[in-house]
C-alpha cells in the first residue's frame, strides 16, 4: 500500500481470482485483504496500482464497497465500542495492577514513535523478584487494523489475574512461571486505525515524499530484507520493511524485553486466517524441529476446536501462508530456539468479517484460544530446565547443587 489513508489517495480495488492469481500478486508487495467469491480484494495507492498494470492484471475500483455486509456490528461505547483504545488499554492494565498487586505488574517497555508507551504485563506470584522460573511472551497488534490481537492477549492476563486465588490449576501455573503480556506493540497504528483510517497496517514512521508506516512484523533482525518477495524496500509498500533491521521503537521494546529475559515460548496474536503458523517464515523450506513444532500447533488446534468447533489450521508459515521475512517468530526461534507461534484469529475469511469482527466476537474468540494458552503454558512450566546463560537460573542451579551435595566446597 502506497499511503497512509485515504487523504494520501489509497482506495480498494479487486482483481479476478483467477487460477494461480496468488502467484502473480505475490512478488508485487501489495496489501492483498481477502480472496472472496470471484474476486481478490486489495488496498492500493498510486504505486500498487502501476504494479498491477505493468504486472497485465485488470482490476477494479471499489469504492464504497462492504466486503460483508452485515457482519460489522455498529460500535456501542464510542468509535471502537468494546475494544481498546491505547488509553482504555493503558486503563485496563494499571487497573489489573492494583486489583492483583502480588501478581500483575505492569512495565513501561519503551515509546512509540508518537511518544506513547508500549506496556508489558507480568503475571507470576512474587511478581516484583525474578526468579528462575518458566517465562513465556504474548505479544498482540503489530499490525493497527488487526483489534481483535489486543483483546486475545489482554483477556488472557486478566483471566490469570482474577483466576489465581480460586483455581488451583490457574495457581499451579503462575506459581511456576513469568507470563509477559504485551497486547499492543503498535500503538500509533492502532489510534490511526480508530480515528483516519480503518484498514492501515504499519506504524506511523514519516518516510518522506508523503509516505508513512513499517511493517513492524518485518523490521526484526533475522533474515532480515532477505528478498523482495518476503517484505519490501519501497516505503510505499504494506510491507515496507524499514530502514534496517529494529529501526522502529516498537520492535525495539520488544527486542529488548527479549533479551533481557529467557523466554521458552511465545506466541505472536495477528488477524485475520484461522491459523497457527510455525517458522521458518523467510522459506518453504522445514527448520530442523518442524515435527517439534508442528505437533504442538496441531495439539494447540485441536484444544481450540474443541470450544467452538473452529479449526485454526496448522502449518509451517513460509510454506502454508506465504513468505515473510524479518518477522517476529523467525527471529526468536532463529535466535534461541524457542517453540514461536503466530496464530491468524478468525475469521477465516472476508465474507466472515475479516479485521472487522463484531464486538460480541470477542469473548468467544478468547474462550475458545484460552485452553491452547494453558496448554502451551503448561508444556512450557512442564518442561522448563534452568539455562546456566542466565544468571538468575546459575544462581538457583548452583544453590540446588550445593544444596543436594553435586558441587562441593
Amino acid at each position: 500500500m502506497s499511503a497512509s489513508g485515504p487523504t494520501e489517495r489509497s482506495i480498494l480495488v479487486s482483481v479476478p481470482n483467477a487460477p494461480g492469481i496468488e502467484n502473480r500478486l505475490k512478488p508485487l508487495g501489495l496489501d492483498v485483504l481477502a480472496a472472496w467469491k470471484d474476486r481478490v480484494y486489495i488496498v492500493a495507492g498510486d504505486a500498487d496500482l502501476r504494479s498491477l498494470e505493468n504486472a497485465a492484471l485488470s482490476f477494479r475500483p471499489e469504492l464504497g464497497r462492504t466486503l460483508s455486509p452485515g457482519s460489522v456490528a455498529a460500535a456501542s461505547g464510542g468509535l471502537n465500542g468494546a475494544y481498546h483504545t491505547y488509553k482504555e488499554l493503558e486503563a485496563d492494565l494499571l487497573a489489573l495492577q492494583q486489583k492483583y498487586p502480588a501478581i500483575a505488574k505492569v512495565f513501561v517497555l519503551g515509546e512509540s514513535l508518537e511518544g506513547r508507551r508500549i506496556y508489558a504485563l507480568k503475571i507470576s506470584d512474587n511478581v516484583e523478584r525474578e526468579e528462575a522460573q518458566a517465562q513465556v511472551l504474548i505479544l498482540g497488534c503489530h499490525h493497527a487494523r488487526e483489534w481483535i490481537s489486543v483483546e486475545v492477549p489482554f483477556l488472557w492476563g486478566k483471566y490469570l489475574a482474577e483466576n489465581y486465588a480460586t483455581n488451583p490449576e490457574v495457581k499451579r501455573l503462575v506459581d511456576r512461571s513469568e507470563v509477559w503480556i504485551v497486547p499492543l506493540v503498535n500503538p500509533d497504528g492502532l489510534e490511526y486505525t480508530i480515528h483516519a483510517y480503518r484498514y492501515w497496517r504499519k506504524n506511523r514512521r514519516d518516510n518522506g515524499g508523503g509516505q508513512f508506516g513499517v511493517d513492524l512484523n518485518r523490521n526484526y533482525e533475522y533474515k532480515w530484507g532477505l528478498d523482495a518477495v518476503g517484505s519490501s524496500a519501497d516505503p510505499s509498500s504494506a510491507i515496507y520493511r524499514g530502514a534496517a533491521p529494529f529501526s522502529e521503537p516498537e520492535t525495539r521494546a520488544v527486542r529488548d524485553l527479549f533479551l533481557k529475559k529467557d523466554f521458552r515460548a511465545l506466541v505472536s496474536y495477528h488477524s485475520f486466517s484461522q491459523v497457527i503458523l510455525y517458522p521458518w517464515s523467510y522459506t518453504d523450506l522445514p527448520s530442523d524441529r518442524d515435527a517439534e513444532l508442528r505437533d504442538i500447533a496441531v495439539e494447540m488446534s485441536d484444544r481450540i476446536k474443541a470450544v467452538n468447533g473452529r479449526l485454526y489450521k496448522p502449518g509451517q508459515s513460509g510454506k502454508d501462508l506465504y513468505l515473510s521475512n524479518g518477522d517476529t517468530t523467525d527471529w526468536t526461534f532463529g535466535l534461541s530456539g524457542i517453540p514461536s507461534y503466530t496464530i491468524e484469529l478468525p475469521p477465516i475469511d472476508e465474507l466472515l468479517g475479516g479485521f472487522f469482527n463484531r464486538e460480541e466476537d470477542i469473548a468467544p474468540i478468547f474462550q475458545e484460544n484460552l485452553p491452547a494458552l494453558i496448554y502451551l503454558l503448561d508444556r512450557t512450566v512442564q518442561n522448563y530446565r534452568p539455562s546456566l546463560q542466565n544468571p538468575f537460573d546459575l544462581r538457583d542451579f548452583l544453590f540446588r547443587s550445593r544444596r543436594t551435595g553435586a558441587i562441593l566446597n
